[in-house]
């Protein structure tokens, strides 16, 4: 993963549950009108347009947010290939959201100390990434 896939880890994380709370939300709505159209009996074998539509819908929208939370899950992956403290500082700054003045106040470090180690542990990600890459290129042209 990149160094932007890990700067917009929080945002795509916030998505993921937004569309999730939506997902649900129509399912529940789909179900109360189809069970609340009207009042005339229903034929027993007469397929739920309704919910199959909603559900065609909303799969195409669940392997969206399956390939983002897969995308999440190798972000984590590869933070836990780096070493401390610099693991702690993105793990810190870019999944918990604190701003590198907490961190230095919670390590405790300098705030000047702490940006240049940020800075370090960005390109360690960016390297670990590229090994990942060039690894991956390997074993798919053997």
């Amino acid at each position: 993963m990149t160094r932007e896939d890990l700067k917009n880890y929080r945002y795509s994380q916030k998505w993921i549950k937004e569309q999730i709370e939506i997902y649900k939300e129509q399912k529940d709505i789909a179900m109360s009108i189809t069970q609340n159209l009207d009042g005339m009996p229903k034929a027993k074998n007469k397929p739920n347009y309704k919910i199959e539509e909603l559900m065609d819908k909303y799969d195409e929208i669940l392997d969206l947010l399956i390939k983002d939370q897969e995308k999440q899950n190798q972000i984590i992956l590869q933070l836990k290939e780096m070493e401390q403290p610099y693991r702690n500082i993105l793990h810190d700054k870019y999944i918990l959201g604190k701003s590198l003045e907490t961190i230095a106040s919670e390590m405790p470090r300098a705030y000047e100390n702490v940006c240049r180690m940020h800075g370090t542990a960005l390109n360690m990600f960016d390297d670990l990434d590229k090994k990942t890459k060039s690894s991956v290129n390997i074993k798919t042209n053997q």
